[in-house]
């Protein structure tokens, strides 16, 4: 077990995520759904996604299109930070937020530093394996020296085995925190249902939908820590913090409201 989680479970203490940063309440994945989080000290961290964008740099966004955010027909990756700099990633949400932008990885980890744990998903289509983006990730880590914040996961279990390799290509002995994230989903190959990917990844938690975690996954499948998402209730919640009696199981939530969940985990008692 990573000593991450032995510190955990040394602890008894679950951390608390933002999704996306504060994406109920604001854009997601944007400087200031992050900066929300930071206000709460009761929230550990923020869940993030990673891509390259065409110049090269390492920009925070989740979708691979801009469809959704931007209502733009174009990828992410194939747009250089200068034109993504343009865009307006906000107003989808709200038009009080027509002035949000995409930011750099680089730019979160200046603002914050050590203030959050940083749930790093690196974006990679299925099927392949984007090294450029797992040596970019690692030397903004290292340049940053976040190495005891940082976790990382991915849907695709060939990307994080890249991830893990690159580590250790840079001499790094000590390999961040990687998690396999799947659900029982028709996007989802079946065979990676229930964490298969781990044989691939050789992750070392596992990152499920909450959804499916309860005692009968947790005897079957549960062998490893588990970081949950996306946890969006009091109720879903507490019912993934029963979970942790007699020990510890779930380590992790990640929400969109990260404000209502540290109220939950604040008042728990294991």
């Amino acid at each position: 077990m990573d000593s991450l989680f032995l510190e955990l479970e040394k602890k008894g203490k679950v951390l608390v995520f933002g999704h996306r940063g504060f994406s109920q309440d604001y854009p997601e994945n944007t400087m200031l759904s992050f900066s929300k989080c930071a206000d709460n000290p009761l929230i550990d961290g923020v869940e993030l996604d990673v891509h390259v964008c065409r110049s090269g740099e390492v920009v925070v966004a989740h979708d691979f299109s801009l469809k959704r955010t931007a209502e733009l027909d174009c990828e992410i990756e194939d747009l250089s930070l200068d034109e993504l700099r343009q865009i307006d990633v906000g107003s989808f949400k709200d038009s009080r937020f027509s002035d949000a932008r995409i930011p750099l990885l680089r730019e979160l980890f200046s603002a914050f530093g050590e203030r959050f744990y940083y749930d790093i998903e690196l974006k990679v289509k299925a099927g392949r394996v984007n090294k450029e983006l797992s040596r970019k990730v690692i030397d903004l880590i290292s340049e940053f020296k976040l190495w005891p914040r940082v976790l990382v996961s991915s849907f695709n279990p060939l990307a994080l085995r890249a991830f893990r390799s690159e580590c250790r290509s840079y001499g790094h002995v000590a390999i961040p925190p990687a998690a396999d994230i799947f659900a029982r989903s028709k996007d989802i190959p079946k065979m990676l249902w229930n964490g298969a990917g781990h044989l691939a990844s050789r992750s070392s938690y596992q990152k499920p939908e909450y959804k499916q975690i309860d005692s009968a996954y947790l005897r079957s499948h549960g062998r490893l820590p588990i970081i949950t998402w996306t946890v969006n209730t009091e109720s879903d919640a507490l019912r993934m913090l029963e979970l942790n009696s007699p020990r510890m199981r779930v380590f992790g939530l990640i929400g969109n409201d990260p404000h209502m969940l540290a109220d939950v985990v604040s008042h728990w008692t294991k």
